[in-house]
């Protein structure tokens, strides 16, 4: 039997939103009749699995304690309830602290005393009677009430094993948590646990000492989408409230539950700031409340300034007669922090709070003593915002001069939206404004706020201006949606902007045109793209930029290539090629490494892509830096760099923090498809589950194609080549319309090694006589050995079959891929045995079980040792997985020290002592034969 004691809160309401198979005895016990349900905590594993570990651990006799603290709203009255359904089993005893009673002393230990006297049955309501009848008269203290507290709990263990869990701690009167604590640091050898939770601010910062803590910090920004997964919001609507939510778990609720209809569907701006009815922004306003007037004064300062620091807060307060030290009152509560000369909020939202609880008033006068603040001559924009905030009507001088300021190119973008916002806010004429506002759009696009610059679009799509703006506002619009929305709504967005652009602005449209062709080759429709390349090339004329005339090149190489024209393709992508080598242009050189791979040529692919990359973030085009590492990451993937995932993660980082959610599912299907090259089908299906939780609107081909792609790989290693077949051809038979044309030309060894195992050879002559076409155009030795491969796989004779080995190994002596040549020899290998030439054989098998042992290709190597011995070689057997030979206790450390964690940070995780840690770690480096962290976390990777 579990019995959960809780005082002081709406226990029905708990019950039935957290543990719907509880039945409800009374006010305050509770019955569970079925085991509980998980209870879905995103962003919190870590925190979970030490939960479940200390649950285990009391259970097993080995009880212990455990601290969750952290700002208001962050989760963790979640963790302790998650730590109550843990306990099944368990005698559970829950309490709340309450504010009421802080100041009196044995207050929470007196109504803990009663709650072990009315439902824990036994010898144990008599002496919980006495103690607290003790307590109330004053007649006990010190050891004695420590040591019959600890007796009592033991006693109350006897039976089952017992969980004490205190929520809001810090309201706890500090006499009785020193009791508790004294208990907590007690019971190692009892099953008895001690669970914890309390906000920072409520103990001032001060710890529960003796006892392991964890701070809980902000969610990330997947663990934030997940907790909204279930409002129904439109995906640009979640990203705005996780932006403004911080990542914390409670400000996102209230957030959500404050939409209206038409923010719900992203048709009304969502909100920025939490509601006025929040319970979260209500801790925050009391905290400002209790503030003295001046020092909540220098809090609005700090709040009305994005980039406050010491020296111009103390001159904006110098404005408005205020003294600097005023603000001490702030820093001691915890509301603002000062290092050296720099002003932070601890807790984000309370920046947000601060200024919104401000009167209009209020928040003018503190623009006007900033702006007094802000040196006009070295900050310019800065100055020009906090003017333009204190304007209570239009003024097109003020817009005009907030315009020219943000055009300077040492502004970053993201300010420059915001100036370019206000100036349109300022501006009389309509259709001033709204180029304004297409300005902002494009500046919060490149500062990576996608969301931000849809909603400054959607006011000049209701706006009547000219076509021009119009068509400029729908060719952004239409870039964002080509990398956080749909291909296909982006192509038809962008080619009737370019449309209504041809005869006006032949630069614009030919912009329009290159994304619109960009979005047709993401979506798969690569038949199409000749279509729009005739028609950007109309628009070409003699003597063009160097930059312009890439551009034409662009069109020209790829329509040559999509409609099989390799020779000519291969002419024009020349003098393309040649031509970027001089640009510095960040558009252009992203092309260009697209353009290389499609020409077979990865490695320039790779330099162009990473040069782009380079150049984009000097320039602070946030979006522009992710979209090239992308090709980057992509060359790195076919020139069989699969040991290292490194462009591919942070490229992922970069497409998540700017919003491109398209871009975001392209690299996690890039990423799965690496780790299914090597047989890692764990981290495959890993990142395809996560590529899955992306939107996926229509055209999203080239994750889908790689993602068919991955999974073929995985079943090729696993010997399924029915299932390869399957999987290949919804992505190589021609008009399918889902795939991409690098993906299909990269997969056709893959489906011919597969149909050549399972008598399905009229499949891949027919591929292979595609992909043959492109290959011998490329004449790269890569591309020229795997078609040599194939041939020997699909060869009427042994003899022929032999002499296209023979000649695959020849190029592949002169490629980079070390990977696709190891998979070679090892069909080379297998085949020269089958023939009786074990001696021959052996040479190409051991090489191929060196290079797979190199990569970590288990499945692979396995392959190989198996056909080396069958050759005659003998192969020790392989040292058993890391799961195999370590402990699942040793198995956790390891893996906790390969992703950086020091042996105290473990400790602290795990729960024991660093003592015990470095004696772990010495039987782990023995164990799996390495001698350093380093090598160590290479291996767990």
């Amino acid at each position: 039997m579990l019995c959960w004691f809780k005082s002081g809160s709406a226990i029905a309401h708990v019950a039935d939103k957290h543990f719907p198979c509880l039945v409800v005895a009374d006010t305050l016990a509770f019955v569970l009749s079925a085991p509980p349900q998980g209870i879905p905590l995103p962003g919190r594993r870590l925190e979970c699995e030490r939960l479940t570990a200390l649950m285990s651990d009391i259970a097993a006799g080995s009880g212990g304690a455990l601290v969750f603290h952290g700002d208001a709203g962050v989760g963790k009255s979640a963790l302790v309830r998650f730590g109550v359904a843990e306990a099944i089993g368990f005698t559970v005893v829950a309490f709340d602290g309450h504010e009421a009673e802080a100041g009196v002393s044995f207050a929470a230990l007196h109504q803990i005393l009663h709650l072990l006297t009315e439902h824990v049955p036994g010898q144990l309501s008599e002496p919980a009677r006495e103690l607290a009848q003790a307590l109330e008269q004053g007649t006990v203290g010190g050891l004695a009430l420590r040591a019959t507290v600890l007796r009592l709990f033991r006693q109350a263990a006897r039976d089952s094993p017992l969980l004490f869990a205190v929520d809001d701690a810090h309201w706890l009167d500090e006499p009785s948590l020193e009791v508790l604590v004294f208990v907590a640091r007690r019971v190692r050898s009892d099953r008895i646990g001690l669970l914890f939770a309390y906000c920072d601010e409520g103990r001032g910062g001060k710890a529960i000492s003796g006892v392991p803590a964890h701070r809980l910090g902000p969610l990330d920004e997947q663990a934030s989408r997940e907790v909204l997964q279930t409002t129904g919001a439109a995906v640009g609507v979640c990203a705005v409230l996780v932006e403004s939510a911080k990542g914390n778990p409670r400000a996102l609720i209230d957030l959500a539950t404050s939409l209206t209809p038409d923010q719900i569907r992203g048709d009304q701006p969502a909100p920025g700031t939490l509601p006025s009815e929040s319970g979260l922004r209500g801790s925050y306003r009391d905290r400002l409340g209790r503030l003295p007037a001046q020092a909540r004064w220098l809090v609005l300062l700090a709040a009305a300034d994005d980039q406050a620091d010491v020296n111009t807060l103390a001159r904006a307060a110098a404005a408005s007669a205020v003294d600097i030290a005023a603000l001490e009152p702030a820093e001691k509560a915890g509301i603002i922090r000062v290092e050296g000369t720099t002003l932070s909020f601890p807790q984000p939202l309370l920046s947000s709070v601060a200024y919104n609880e401000a009167t209009l008033a209020q928040r003018r006068a503190a623009h006007r003593c900033l702006a007094q603040a802000v040196d006009r001559r070295t900050d310019p924009l800065r100055h020009a915002l906090h003017r333009a905030a204190t304007a209570d009507s239009p003024d097109d001088e003020l817009a005009a001069e907030l315009e020219q300021t943000a055009a300077e190119p040492t502004q970053c973008h993201a300010m420059s939206s915001r100036a370019l916002e206000r100036a349109a806010d300022l501006t009389t004429d309509p259709v001033t404004a709204a180029g304004r506002l297409v300005a902002a759009a494009h500046h919060a696009w490149q500062a990576g706020e996608p969301n931000r610059a849809r909603t400054l679009l959607r006011q000049v799509a209701a706006t009547p201006v000219s076509d021009v703006i119009q068509a400029q506002s729908r060719i952004l619009t239409g870039e964002i949606e080509l990398r956080a929305g749909a291909a296909r709504t982006a192509q038809h967005m962008l080619l009737t902007a370019a449309g209504d652009l041809a005869d006006h602005n032949r630069y614009l449209a030919l912009g329009a045109f290159i994304r619109a062709g960009e979005a047709l080759c993401l979506s798969g429709g690569h038949a199409r793209y000749p279509d729009i390349a005739q028609r950007a090339l109309a628009l070409r004329r003699p003597e063009e930029p160097p930059d312009v005339e890439s551009m034409f090149d662009h069109f020209a190489t790829l329509s040559a290539t999509f409609r099989g024209e390799h020779r000519r393709a291969i002419s024009l992508s020349r003098r393309m090629f040649a031509r970027a080598a001089s640009l510095n242009d960040v558009g252009t050189l992203t092309r260009t490494s697209m353009a290389a791979i499609f020409r077979g040529d990865e490695a320039q692919a790779y330099a162009l892509a990473s040069k782009a990359a380079r150049i984009a973030q000097t320039d602070g085009d946030v979006p522009a830096v992710p979209q090239a590492m992308e090709i980057a990451a992509l060359a790195e993937f076919l020139l069989g760099r699969c040991d290292n995932p490194a462009t591919g993660l942070e490229g992922l980082r970069l497409a998540r923090q700017s919003g491109q959610d398209n871009l975001a599912g392209n690299y996690l299907a890039l990423l799965a498809g690496l780790a299914a090259m090597t047989g890692d089908r764990h981290t495959c299906l890993l990142r395809l589950r996560q590529a899955a939780t992306h939107p996926r609107g229509p055209g999203s081909g080239r994750a889908t194609a790689i993602g068919h792609w991955a999974l073929a790989v995985l079943d090729l290693a696993d010997g399924k080549y029915a299932d390869v077949v399957t999987h290949l051809c919804r992505i190589i038979t021609n008009g399918s319309g889902n795939g991409h044309l690098i993906v299909q030309v990269g997969a056709t060894p893959h489906l011919v090694e597969a149909a050549a195992r399972c008598e399905r050879r009229a499949i891949a002559i027919d591929a292979l006589r595609v992909y043959d076409s492109w290959a011998t155009s490329t004449g790269s030795p890569h591309w020229l050995a795997l078609s040599a491969r194939c041939h020997a796989l699909l060869a009427d004779n042994m003899d022929d079959a032999e002499t296209h080995f023979v000649d695959a190994m020849a190029h592949h002596t002169l490629s980079t891929n070390e990977f696709e040549h190891a998979r070679t020899g090892l069909l080379f290998g297998r085949h020269l045995r089958r023939r009786r030439k074990p001696k021959a054989a052996r040479e190409f098998l051991h090489n191929a079980l060196s290079t797979f042992e190199r990569f970590d290709a288990r499945p692979w190597a396995d392959q190989a040792a198996a056909e080396l011995r069958a050759a005659g070689q003998p192969v020790p057997s392989r040292a058993g997985s890391i799961t195999e030979t370590l402990t699942p206790h040793q198995s956790q450390i390891a893996h906790l020290v390969a992703e950086g964690a020091t042996n105290r940070e473990v400790a602290a995780r795990m729960l024991i002592s660093t003592r015990t840690v470095d004696h772990h770690m010495r039987n782990i480096f023995a164990k799996l034969g390495v001698r350093s962290r380093v090598e160590l976390a290479k291996l767990m990777t």
